[in-house]
């Protein structure tokens, strides 16, 4: 049972850096959905995914709230609330 309606959700995965970088790096994307199932990967080629919306690439993990990661997931999310809202 197909539902007709896209549905948006933020998803992440490690990112994979040159060996001489030692700290953590993830990616951030925001990836429509056919609401059939979640995809695996972030990739226009994964099952149930449409399309990937807006990726924000690899981004530091940091140990606090400010780190790029945590500033990337926040914006994710709100632009993913956004679409979802909108229909």
């Amino acid at each position: 049972m197909k539902n007709s309606t896209p549905r948006f959700i933020v998803m992440t995965s490690s990112a994979k850096m040159p060996g001489s970088v030692k700290s953590h790096y993830r990616n951030v994307a925001v990836v429509e959905t056919d609401q059939e199932g979640e995809p695996k990967m972030i990739s226009a080629h994964a099952r149930h995914c449409v399309r990937v919306v807006k990726h924000y690439g690899p981004q530091h993990v940091g140990k606090t709230d400010r780190c790029a990661y945590n500033v990337a997931l926040d914006d994710a999310q709100a632009y993913a609330a956004q679409l979802n809202a909108e229909g």
